[in-house]
C-alpha cells in the first residue's frame, strides 16, 4: 500500500475525529501554507502531489474561461448541464451524453443550489488536462514494500 494514503483504524476511539480531518484534509502543506513555493507534497493524484507539478501549455484564456465554465456545470448536480457539457466532445459522441444541446456560458446562471466549490475546481482542472491532451494525468501508484 502506498505510504501517502492514510490508514484509519475504525475501531479506535478517536476515529470519528481522525476521519473527519481526513475528509478535510489534503495531506499535504497545503493544508497549512500557501505561497506558490511550497513542496507538492500532498497525493499524487492531486493538484497538491505530482499531477500539480504540470505546466499548463498549449491552450488559451478563452480555453480557461471553457474549462471553468464546464467545471461549474458538470459539478452543478442539474442533470441537464451536465449532459450539455459532455455533448461537445468526440469522446462522448454516440454515447448517452450525445445530442442534448451544447453548453452557453450563460448557462451557469442556472444554477441555484449549493455548490462545492472545490468541487468546481478540481471539475475545472481535469477540463485543463483534456484540452491540453493529457487528461487524465494521474501518476502511476506504486507499492512501497516494508
Amino acid at each position: 500500500m502506498p505510504t501517502d494514503i492514510p490508514i484509519l483504524d475504525a475501531s479506535g476511539k478517536n476515529f470519528k475525529d481522525e476521519l473527519a480531518f481526513n475528509l478535510w484534509s489534503v495531506h499535504s502543506c497545503s493544508d497549512y501554507r500557501n505561497e506558490r513555493e511550497r513542496p507538492y507534497d500532498g497525493q499524487p493524484q492531486t493538484s497538491d502531489g505530482e499531477r500539480g507539478k504540470t505546466e499548463v501549455k498549449g491552450i488559451t484564456f478563452r480555453d480557461l474561461q471553457d474549462c471553468m465554465i464546464q467545471g461549474f456545470l458538470s459539478g452543478s448536480g442539474i442533470e441537464e448541464l451536465q449532459h450539455k457539457v459532455f455533448e461537445r466532445d468526440k469522446e462522448f459522441q454516440g454515447s448517452e451524453y450525445a445530442n442534448k444541446g451544447t453548453w452557453r456560458p450563460q448557462d451557469v446562471y442556472k444554477i441555484k443550489d449549493d455548490i462545492d466549490p472545490l468541487a468546481v475546481i478540481q471539475n475545472t482542472l481535469c477540463f485543463v488536462e483534456y484540452y491540453m491532451g493529457i487528461y487524465p494525468n494521474i501518476p502511476k501508484l506504486t507499492l512501497n514494500p516494508k
